[in-house]
């Protein structure tokens, strides 16, 4: 068996702010946590930094490897990721609330074309009664 990059505390879309600790744990499949560790032997990577479980500094075999820069990498790429998940979350919400506000402008203009409906129906009303009022005059003028 070996030993795996454990990324993250749950799902990719769990969107928790400031859990950076949780990002790029580097743990064996026996749960042992692989510190950052300096190449000492002389060569061309004398210095440089790893990441490397007992058993893989042990056996050579059976455990976690992985080269410090890599990592780094890899924790740059998630910082990002956690940053775009929370940009979508924000996002997903505004995009909620235009619903939510779009939902009430569609009742207030059904409210108001209820209004204007009401009105055009009594301007009418007001019409026929003042084209009738008119008749009615000219006929007493008439009469007179």
């Amino acid at each position: 068996m070996e030993c795996h990059l454990s990324v993250g505390s749950g799902s990719s879309r769990s969107r928790s702010k400031g859990n950076s600790s949780s990002l790029a744990k580097l743990v064996c499949y026996h749960n042992e946590l692989a510190p950052l560790r300096t190449v000492r032997d002389d060569g061309p990577t004398k210095g440089k930094r790893f990441y490397g479980c007992s058993y893989w500094l042990e056996k050579r075999t059976y455990g976690f490897f992985k080269w410090a820069d890599e990592v780094d990498d890899l924790r740059e790429l998630q910082n990002i990721v956690v940053e775009k998940e929370e940009t979508i979350s924000e996002l997903e919400h505004q995009v909620e609330m235009l619903k939510q506000d779009m939902d009430l402008m569609r009742d207030k203009v059904k409210k108001l074309k209820a209004k204007e409906e009401k009105l055009v129906e009594e301007v009418e009303e007001m019409g026929i009664a003042t084209t009738e009022t008119m008749f009615e005059l000219k006929e007493n003028n008439t009469d007179k």
